[in-house]
């Protein structure tokens, strides 16, 4: 039901935007390219969990500057016409790509989860086969 709600709200933002067109591409295209940059380093903290809070700021810096550089830029080239369009189409697809990429990683853990069997209560993992 989320899924459909999602596309639902997508395809009726990208009907009533279709006006401003450049406005909601470049919104979601500046949303697409900070969260996963984001992303992408914070989930580094999980390979090297000594380092986790250095990833995570770090990936919250990198989300920042990506997205006023990204504002600056098209504001400075005067590639988008209608402000609130980007701004709401950036915030939309910033949601909906963290919600995404949070359902994959937790859906990946389950399948992880499903494969490794606790051995005698231990800590210790060893996987099915």
């Amino acid at each position: 039901m989320k899924k459909a709600i999602i596309a639902i709200t997508m395809i009726a933002l990208a009907v009533l935007f279709s006006e401003h067109f450049h406005s909601f591409s470049v919104g979601f295209s500046l949303a697409i390219v900070a969260v996963s940059c984001g992303y992408l380093i914070a989930y580094q903290a999980i390979l090297r969990p000594q380092y986790a809070m250095s990833f995570l700021v770090t990936a919250a810096l990198v989300k920042l500057a990506i997205t006023v550089i990204g504002v600056i830029w098209v504001f400075a080239a005067d590639i988008i016409h209608s402000p609130l369009t980007f701004l709401i189409a950036y915030t939309l697809f910033s949601v909906i790509i963290t919600y995404a990429v949070s359902r994959y990683r937790a859906h990946r853990r389950d399948i992880s989860d499903q494969q490794q069997r606790e051995i005698f209560h231990t800590g210790l993992y060893e996987e099915l086969k």
